[in-house]
């Protein structure tokens, strides 16, 4: 992701937030790290048993006091080890981050948040953005307005579910990034869908159904993307010259990563992969007054919604 710290914005923004960190948040996370310290108390204890139970229990198997027949049982006995030692950390983010999320994201604008909440599933498989997925996981979910655009974003993971002849599932990740889901300043009907470019032979394969491929006068933007679309005008009164400008801006800023988006019922989606765990103010093995960590949770802040205003969606203008 392109560093956006130096610019004037940020500076005086990041200055607003350390004196709403002091004021506001500052005392959240200190009362969340007292929490932390009985969770992590709780998660030592547990792997220190697990630790002296595996080798106790391959011991009395190899010696032949627990019967060869128990195999099933004792990997399964050791699943449920495994789940109940990382119980507490799943336990802990789910009780301190709904307390600390919902003020980190009011500092930008108006939030609400929803510990894995997401964007509905009906909105991203009409964008057709995604491979087919069986399963949607979401982790962070703020919905709200800043600069007086509607937006929601949603942390997610997609994937797709298969089982073997045994029954055994096994995953394979479509998708892993956030998803912003923006109110449009233009109204429109149809449907436009910006993909990352496959080349030539790749493009060819690639169709959409009820859609037909949309060729653009900027050359540079049908390099890196295609796009396909119900309505040829419609497409093109929506992917002005300044907004593909725009856009190729957007795809810089997060290092040329394969950004992909849509127009739908008068909503962009925006979808951007990310192997960051984005949003993460609370840590487990650290101290929740790490700044570190909050400076960088407030970085990945400003480059979501440096997003709205680089687009100018927050304008009711030409795009």
């Amino acid at each position: 992701m392109t560093n956006l710290t130096h610019t004037s914005e940020y500076i005086e923004l990041k200055h607003r937030f350390d004196l709403y960190y002091a004021e506001k948040l500052s005392p959240i996370l200190e009362q969340n790290d007292k929490v932390r310290k009985r969770y992590l108390l709780s998660f030592i204890l547990l792997f220190c048993m697990s630790v002296l139970f595996y080798p106790y229990l391959l011991y009395q198997l190899y010696l032949g006091v627990v019967p060869k027949e128990y195999i099933g049982l004792i990997l399964c006995a050791s699943a449920a080890v495994v789940m109940l030692t990382c119980g507490p950390v799943y336990v802990y983010k789910k009780k301190v981050k709904p307390q600390i999320m919902p003020d980190f994201a009011n500092f930008f604008g108006t939030f609400s948040y929803i510990f894995e909440g997401k964007i509905d599933d009906a909105v991203l498989q009409t964008s057709d953005l995604f491979a087919k997925y069986d399963r949607s996981l979401g982790d962070d979910y703020f919905t709200g307005v800043y600069d007086g655009v509607g937006i929601s974003i949603g942390e997610e993971k997609l994937l797709t579910v298969r089982y073997d002849s045994q029954n055994k599932e096994f995953t394979r990740k479509v998708f892993g990034g956030i998803c912003i889901l923006f109110e449009m300043n233009k109204n429109f009907k149809g449907r436009t869908v910006v993909l990352k470019d496959k080349g030539t032979i790749g493009n060819a394969f690639t169709k959409i159904q009820g859609l037909q491929t949309v060729r653009l006068e900027d050359s540079l933007f049908e390099k890196y993307f295609e796009v396909y679309s119900d309505d040829q005008i419609e497409a093109r009164y929506l992917l002005t010259t300044a907004f593909m400008e725009r856009m190729l801006k957007l795809r810089d800023l997060y290092d040329g990563n394969s950004i992909q988006f849509c127009f739908y019922r008068n909503k962009l989606l925006l979808a951007i992969p990310t192997r960051q765990d984005m949003f993460e103010a609370n840590s487990f093995f650290r101290s929740n007054l790490n700044k570190k960590r909050i400076d960088l949770v407030f970085e990945q802040f400003f480059t979501v919604f440096s997003i709205v205003k680089l687009l100018k969606l927050n304008q009711h203008i030409g795009m």
